[in-house]
């Protein structure tokens, strides 16, 4: 059967992002999602990755004649098939540094699968942790199984869902839920179930994309950050300079756990887990505030 336009033109797009060379291994819809998935073998240099991938709309306007008018390639998720167990994204990496601001992280609750990065690095770097996924499309899951060599069964909900009905405590929460319109919408009362479920002594992180041109981002996080100080925890952002890449908000509720001491914590963790690189990179070059470090007004 031949190819749609549409395909033709998702082709065409992706070989004009990653290269004529790049492998396309899958292309399909994802009704959940809201766009087409695809995932794309590709090298850089000696290097090769798998990057699982989407298209929407762009939140710049200006880059918008570049991908086609109305489409955007976006990378979700992505793997160096020569160690699948590192952190490809700088964004991942500093997710990852929720894990670092908890003494004993023995659980985590992972609210997106994407894929499966998160989980290929706990089953590296911090084995005796004990994740449970949560991701709403089947999809999605089904992707991450086939090609990123996810493993373990992930419980198919909303977020919100899982979270009014949980019981159990987490040491590390992170979100990470997106669909093709940007970040799903988040109100006071899901934070306050996030916080909820936390145990003691334990992380919230959020993963915050394009939130230097999407404007609902920051109203989202304010509230985030509104609970927790009202709870008398501290909370805080990080991100690169020039405000390009993800922003992450962190929400540490042990004794201690402060702004202030996220590179000692960062130091501890990098050398106690054995990091790839000694961690070198993840805070280098990155704003470390306690306020959302951009001003829309």
């Amino acid at each position: 059967m031949g190819k749609s336009a549409d395909d033709e033109r998702q082709r065409r797009l992706i070989h004009d992002y990653f290269g004529a060379d790049a492998r396309i291994r899958l292309l399909r819809p994802a009704p959940t999602f809201g766009a087409s998935l695809f995932v794309i073998d590709f090298d850089r240099g000696a290097r090769h990755y798998r990057t699982l991938g989407s298209f929407g709309a762009p939140f710049d306007k200006s880059v918008a004649n570049w991908f086609g008018g109305d489409l955007q390639v976006t990378e979700q998720s992505s793997m160096d098939l020569l160690y699948p167990a590192q952190l490809v994204f700088h964004y991942e990496r500093l997710m990852s540094l929720a894990f670092a601001l908890v003494d004993r992280p023995v659980n985590a609750l992972l609210l997106g699968v994407g894929g499966a990065a998160m989980w290929r690095f706990l089953r590296a770097y911090l084995p005796e942790c004990a994740p449970v996924l949560v991701d709403c499309d089947e999809v999605v899951t089904a992707i991450a199984k086939r090609w990123f060599y996810l493993t373990q069964p992930v419980v198919i909900d909303t977020a919100a869902r899982f979270l009014a009905a949980a019981t159990q405590r987490f040491d590390v929460i992170l979100v990470d839920l997106y669909n093709s319109g940007g970040p799903a919408e988040f109100d006071t009362a899901f934070w306050a179930r996030c916080l909820d479920a936390l145990g003691p002594g334990g992380c919230l992180a959020t993963n915050w994309a394009d939130f230097a041109v999407n404007r609902k981002v920051k109203p989202m996080a304010e509230s985030q950050a509104a609970l927790a100080r009202a709870r008398g925890l501290d909370c805080f952002y990080v991100t690169r300079r020039g405000f390009r890449d993800n922003l992450i908000q962190y929400v540490p509720t042990a004794a201690g756990r402060r702004l202030e001491t996220l590179t000692d914590a960062h130091e501890r963790f990098t050398r106690e887990r054995r990091l790839p690189n000694g961690g070198r990179g993840i805070l280098e070059q990155c704003v470390v505030a306690p306020d959302f470090p951009i001003d829309f007004d």
